[in-house]
């Protein structure tokens, strides 16, 4: 039945689109973004665009024309991605989200898990994973305790899961992570695994399903990662997908996106 509180939570805020930042969200990352002078473009719109292409999943093209020319809107996209400000934010504002969480600023477990994406008809690296029977590529994820991504790494999908250990371990060291431990499940095992680990200084520990268990039953920790997964690629179309020509571009998509997970974490009500 639909209540007040309902309404209330729910009415029309004056966004434009759902994807479109509220105030308090631009304030959070306008000092990230003010560093691209510009004359004649609103940076918060040239943002905003890029927002809407992350969660709506429609061609360049196809961009609203409130957000202005298509080409601008790519323009910026592509200097945002070079300079990797989109996961630079995400480094600046993790520890403030998971604090409001209730967590400790710096995560000191990761959670790491893979993702096999089928690709669409553009050009770019691909693969088949063998097991899955996806056609694509695979994004290698670490996320924290929560599920707020600190790492992503994109390969071909028929990388196995343990080669991707590695460039994940050393990007969340490159952005100042100190994981002490690492929860994965039971396809992290060998030598590969071991050598990242002792390289890296942190504990891999697998997490196994309860043999009484019947049904579905979800991991302790280890399924936070799971619904990262299901939130990036239900609530951000881009991601249903890989619709991107490079695997650095593909983690892009991810980078976005996680940032605007943790902008709503920031923000929203108690």
């Amino acid at each position: 039945m639909w209540t007040a509180e309902d309404r209330e939570r729910y009415k029309e805020d004056g966004r434009r689109y759902p994807s479109d930042l509220t105030d308090a969200e631009w304030e959070l990352v306008r000092s990230l973004f003010e560093r691209y002078a510009t004359l004649t473009k609103d940076l918060r719109v040239m943002v905003e665009g890029c927002l809407y292409l992350a969660g709506e999943g429609c061609r360049w093209r196809s961009l609203p024309k409130d957000f202005g020319p298509w080409q601008t809107v790519r323009g910026y996209w592509d200097r945002f991605h070079r300079d990797g400000v989109w996961a630079d934010a995400a480094a600046v504002l993790t520890p403030a989200a998971r604090a409001r969480l209730g967590k400790s600023p710096a995560p000191s477990t990761g959670i790491v898990d893979s993702q096999s994406v089928a690709s669409g008809p553009q050009r770019g690296e691909r693969g088949v994973d063998g097991h899955k029977k996806v056609r694509g590529i695979k994004r290698h994820v670490l996320t924290c305790s929560f599920g707020l991504v600190l790492a992503v790494f994109v390969s071909a999908a028929n990388l196995h899961d343990t080669h991707g250990l590695e460039p994940l371990l050393e990007r969340a060291a490159e952005a100042g992570w100190d994981l002490r431990r690492i929860k994965v499940d039971a396809i992290y095992a060998g030598p590969t695994v071991r050598a990242a680990a002792e390289r890296h200084a942190v504990e891999v520990q697998v997490s196994l399903r309860d043999p009484a268990a019947r049904g579905f039953a979800p991991l302790p920790v280890r399924w936070r990662i799971e619904a990262t997964f299901g939130t990036l690629t239900n609530r951000y179309r881009r991601l249903t997908r890989n619709l991107e020509q490079s695997p650095e571009a593909a983690e892009n998509v991810v980078e976005v996106a996680n940032l605007r997970r943790i902008l709503r974490v920031l923000t929203r009500s108690a």
